[in-house]
């Protein structure tokens, strides 16, 4: 089972730039709109969240993430 990890504010923003660079703005809005659809009246996701999600959800993009973030794995 894979935890997540709350990430550091600057660690934050880079995990967010990778994930909007390689999903669309619509995709984001869905993956968003998912999430909340989940568990209603939440908080908006941190990047964190959304990438364990997409993980889940989306396999193909969170591969791509997860190749920018980790490049020597």
């Amino acid at each position: 089972m894979m935890t997540l990890v709350s990430l550091d504010g600057s660690r934050r923003k880079i995990v967010a730039q990778v994930i909007a660079s390689v999903i669309s703005p619509a995709q984001m809005t869905m993956a968003h709109q998912l999430m909340a659809a989940e568990k209603p009246g939440r908080p908006a996701p941190q990047p964190e969240e959304v990438l364990f999600w997409l993980r889940l959800n989306m396999p193909v993009a969170a591969e791509k993430i997860d190749a920018i973030l980790h490049p020597a794995d």
